[in-house]
């Protein structure tokens, strides 16, 4: 559609009205109640789309807006401070003049600051002039420009593909308006439908007018709002744009890069797992530019791949990609990331950009990057010297396929991610009362901050497997290598990864140590016990201790077949013609059921 339709959250007197008879339940999520939506088509599908899997990918969304939006209004504050700081630097602001006094006549003074060219305001010194003793510079232009931008109220949202517009509601409902919490939310969808649908949720949670429906396409509508300008917020650009399409994310990853303010956040879900996880590599490197591989880190290599992709695609417009939270879910990945204006920090996003070699046979593999920094001051960009093997794997003499290229550095921000499990505390829970799946997000977050930043990982049963012996005790492995001087942990999907900075060769020759202990009936790969040693003997097995608080980080399904449901129908199904005869009704349902939605 051309043109967007926007309609406020309040009560719209253009909706139609309820039928007569007995109200449906309604679907109740959160702080949030939608009409339903399941009143099944004859085709079998819905109208419009909504999971009840997905409530905790929202719950944690919930969370995760809450925490940046007092991120960004803290930064802000300090931006602010900054800037007043410099300008009385500038213009030397008597000290008679302090206090909360000093502060009610810079408030007043920033509302009515000059254009560039006049002198700043007297109101600001409490005097009528503003002196400029010897050759002291007064403020400059771009300077009073900055003084004169207002203060962001609160964070813009664009949930680009809304469907019933639960998580808009919840968004709404859950956090709070002005500084600190929202200042307006805008609900998009390509289904006018969807959009009605909408509409009569926003009037049934009796939402504020800061919050709209739109009718558009996605894309359309995230390139007429791009951010303008490096270093800027630019005036229509989002602060945190919400992506959860039904499949792959990619056709949005350009318009999303663009569209969000400098330093803003985007939300982002891809339940395309097959693609991701190395059924259809050639799809995925179409999609992403990057190939999976079918491995045990296969998971991780999810997050990565989605991960390089919109790093990439920032890259080109000089912006920076750094993630808060990268998390694997059921049949999902979602992922949390600010976006930054950056040329000079876009220089590195060689060195965080690599391949892995897979050995086809064991479980070895290699990362290589792209490019190397050196020096912490001025660093030197340079070409990352070979640090894998040949085609033959050094440790069964299998053959090596490569995957990627995908991103190989940090998956979370430590500070945020401390932040977010502070809220998760007993005492701060009541401030969100809408979540309901604290237990797992508490788990899923104190996972997330005990594992290591290392890329791609090892699990511990495929390496037994590879040589047919007992399953090793995951904590006897693991603290081995730590006592060895090396970094271990989990992956926070997967219990029995082995996560380590240790070389492939230190993590085999401990495989080795164990099937000479335990020897196997039948070798698959004998290659692999003929090895020699490169770590030194005797070595003892170490176990590893159990530190921190007891907490469930890995938690089942709620139900059996947990998973996605099938896509919504678009458009409006055409009535049934009473003239049609009997013999040809199944096969038009049929015809009707291969059509494309």
């Amino acid at each position: 559609m051309s043109d967007a339709s926007i309609v406020p959250g309040g009560v719209d007197s253009s909706l139609p009205e309820a039928s007569e008879g007995p109200a449906p339940a309604s679907i109740t999520e959160g702080l949030a109640e939608v009409l339903p939506v399941n009143a099944k088509r004859k085709d079998g599908k819905n109208d419009v789309f909504y999971n009840p899997a997905q409530v905790f990918n929202r719950d944690l969304s919930v969370l995760v807006l809450s925490v940046f939006a007092k991120v960004r209004e803290e930064k802000f504050a300090e931006k602010d401070r900054l800037r007043l700081e410099r300008f009385r630097a500038k213009v030397k602001v008597p000290e008679v003049v302090q206090g909360e006094q000093a502060d009610e006549r810079e408030n007043e003074a920033c509302k009515e600051l000059p254009k560039e060219g006049d002198q700043p305001p007297s109101s600001l010194l409490g005097q009528e002039e503003v002196p400029n003793e010897g050759d002291q510079p007064g403020p400059s232009s771009k300077e009073m420009r900055q003084l004169q931008l207002p203060t962001p109220s609160g964070l813009k949202v664009l949930e680009a593909l809304a469907a019933t517009g639960i998580r808009t509601v919840r968004y709404a409902k859950e956090l709070p308006f002005g500084p600190g919490g929202i200042a307006s939310i805008v609900a998009n969808d390509l289904d006018p439908n969807a959009v009605e649908h909408m509409k009569r949720n926003f009037a049934h949670n009796e939402l504020p007018s800061h919050v709209q429906a739109v009718n558009s396409d996605a894309n359309a509508h995230m390139y007429s709002k791009r951010a303008k300008g490096t270093g800027g917020l630019g005036l229509s650009a989002y602060d945190v744009i919400d992506l959860d399409p039904y499949g792959t994310v990619a056709p949005f990853i350009d318009s999303a890069v663009q569209a969000v303010a400098d330093g803003g956040l985007l939300c982002i879900t891809s339940t395309d797992m097959p693609v991701l996880g190395g059924n259809h590599p050639e799809t995925c490197f179409a999609r992403y530019g990057g190939s999976a591989l079918k491995c045990g880190y296969v998971h991780e290599m999810a997050l990565r791949l989605v991960l390089h992709a919109f790093a990439t695609a920032a890259a080109r417009c000089g912006r920076e990609v750094r993630p808060l939270l990268s998390v694997s879910i059921d049949f999902y990945v979602r992922l949390f990331v600010r976006v930054f204006d950056s040329p000079a920090r876009v220089k590195r996003h060689a060195s965080k950009t690599g391949l892995v070699h897979q050995c086809v046979q064991c479980e070895s593999f290699f990362v290589q990057k792209f490019g190397e920094i050196e020096g912490s001051k001025e660093a030197k960009f340079k070409v990352a010297r070979v640090t894998v093997p040949g085609s033959e794997c050094p440790e069964c003499k299998g053959r090596m396929k490569v995957g990627g290229p995908f991103h190989c550095g940090p998956l979370y921000d430590r500070d945020f991610l401390q932040r977010c499990l502070q809220v998760c505390s007993a005492e701060n829970m009541s401030s969100l009362p809408g979540i309901v799946s604290w237990k797992k997000i508490t788990g899923l977050l104190t996972a997330m901050s005990e594992e290591n930043d290392e890329a791609l990982y090892y699990k511990l049963p495929n390496l037994c497997k590879s040589l047919k012996v007992n399953q090793m005790p995951l904590r006897q492995f693991r603290g081995t290598l730590i006592s060895l001087g090396y970094r271990v942990s989990h992956f926070h999907r997967e219990p029995q990864a082995i996560k380590t900075d240790a070389p492939n060769h230190v993590v085999f020759d401990l495989l080795r140590l164990w099937a000479e202990e335990h020897p196997p009936t039948n070798c698959p790969l004998p290659e692999l016990l003929k090895k020699e040693f490169s770590l030194s003997r005797p070595l003892e097995w170490k176990t590893e201790s159990h530190e921190g608080d007891k907490v469930a980080k890995f938690l089942p399904n709620p139900e059996p077949n947990w998973g996605p449901k099938p896509r919504a129908r678009s458009g409006v199904e055409k009535p049934e013609d009473p003239t049609e005869p009997d013999s040809k009704k199944p096969r038009r349902e049929e015809e009707k059921l291969k059509e494309p939605s």
